[in-house]
């Protein structure tokens, strides 16, 4: 299994998908999907260090669409799907707390949380139904996002090569760490969200 994922990564490094790719599960996971686009991105750019900051943008332009979709899910949908959402994520007795933050901090939230590997489609969920300013959100989004997605690329044109070969020796360490990262994420939600 891990071999499999690994080489599915690669080969989207390599393929005419990459950017596909990246932008899907950037989207999905700004809305609903649990794994972050941070591994693919890492690949991508290590294999394509002259490409980075390209990478980096469609990352940031597909999560801020896909926060968009789950601004909408909050905002029009909750009852139906976002409340689904949030039970996954076990954060459906709490979400009065998040929404009520949201609308005293919306802009220093959505800018927090983005950073972080704390499930972002909380938040764009929590600001579609504690209906949020959109330009506010477009804005702290776009920053965020951009943020988080560009640091990465940075780092990891820099130290692509040394990225990759750790990958090559390492890959049951280097997918648990990412699957390590997510879990961290969820239990940073059942902590402070």
């Amino acid at each position: 299994m891990t071999e499999k994922i690994y080489n599915w990564m690669l080969r989207q490094a390599q393929s005419k998908n990459a950017v596909r790719v990246l932008a899907f599960v950037s989207f999905i996971e700004s809305s609903f999907f649990p794994l972050p686009p941070d591994p693919v991105l890492a690949i991508v750019v290590a294999k394509n260090r002259h490409k980075a900051f390209f990478y980096a943008g469609i990352c940031a332009l597909a999560s801020v669409l896909g926060g968009f979709l789950g601004y909408y899910i909050g905002y029009a949908f909750f009852e139906s799907i976002g409340v689904k959402i949030l039970a996954f994520y076990g954060q459906t007795e709490k979400f009065k707390e998040i929404a009520e933050s949201l609308n005293k901090w919306a802009f220093w939230i959505i800018c927090a949380k983005g950073l972080t590997p704390i499930p972002y489609k909380i938040v764009t969920i929590g600001s579609g139904f504690a209906k949020i300013d959109l330009c506010t959100f477009a804005v702290a989004s776009l920053i965020t996002r951009s943020s988080r997605f560009f640091l990465l690329s940075v780092i990891c044109r820099k130290f692509g090569a040394q990225f990759l070969k750790f990958l090559e020796k390492n890959k049951t360490t280097s997918l648990l760490l990412i699957i390590g990262s997510v879990i961290v994420g969820f239990m940073l939600v059942k902590l402070f969200i």
